[in-house]
């Protein structure tokens, strides 16, 4: 098999940014409900050693194993760049659920304390500095 062929390159680049991005997934579905100490510290964790193994593949494929330097550059620049992005994205997705699910309804928000209906008569708004 020749290693210098380009698909190879290619495959190579995007299956090492999928499995990185999926280890990532299931650690963050795992850590999700957690402290966030303990949330902090197992996806920031994770991400260390998950980069480590991932700079010793690269360097392996490219420096031993001598695939097809310009091809997998690009394709891993690529994939990991849209790898990281559907990572970001999850965290949102996820983050924005949960808060919903614990958010008071809208209608709560739109009512006034009686604490904010007596700040408005105890301290009017300040004037203009020309109008005194």
């Amino acid at each position: 098999m020749n290693v210098q062929s380009p698909l190879l390159a290619v495959v190579a680049a995007v299956a090492i940014s999928v499995v990185n991005t999926l280890i990532g997934y299931v650690v963050a579905r795992k850590a999700f409900g957690k402290e966030l100490n303990t949330f902090l510290s197992m996806v920031f964790g994770s991400f260390a050693v998950r980069a480590a193994i991932v700079i010793g593949l690269v360097w392996y494929l490219l420096s031993v194993a001598g695939v097809h330097q310009v091809w997998f550059s690009i394709s891993f620049a690529i994939s990991c760049f849209v790898a990281l992005m559907a990572e970001i994205f999850f965290f949102h997705h996820s983050y924005e659920t949960a808060k919903r699910k614990s958010v008071r309804p809208v209608t709560d928000l739109l009512k006034k304390k009686v604490g904010d209906v007596l700040m408005i008569f105890i301290r009017p708004y300040p004037y203009p500095a020309f109008a005194q």
